[in-house]
């Protein structure tokens, strides 16, 4: 859907309203995450909290592809790791994951 390749644009680009983000913009809540007690950054949501290491763990078990270790290996070398034949369906399943 276009809302989902909106969003996959907008985490590329790194401008996703995480708690860091919007800080930059003067808000003055909490910069922890909702999910875990680490600041919210792009990367953590994505990456590095708890919640997104076991997706990316389960999509290594699934198709043996070893997580990304950064939002720009993400874009830019890990889908190059997949087999042509799956790589659009790991694509759309990765992509509904972060979306969700």
């Amino acid at each position: 859907p276009l809302r989902i390749k909106f969003f996959m644009w907008f985490v590329r680009k790194q401008v996703i309203l995480t708690k860091d983000n919007l800080a930059k913009r003067n808000w003055t809540g909490s910069r922890r995450s909702s999910l875990c007690d680490h600041d919210e950054s792009i990367k953590h949501l994505f990456l590095d909290c708890p919640m997104a290491k076991v997706l990316w763990r389960s999509i290594h078990i699934a198709f043996n592809i070893a997580p990304p270790t950064s939002i720009n290996t993400l874009f830019v070398t890990w889908l190059n790791e997949v087999e042509i034949e799956t790589t659009i369906h790991i694509r759309i399943g990765v992509c509904a994951l972060l979306w969700a």
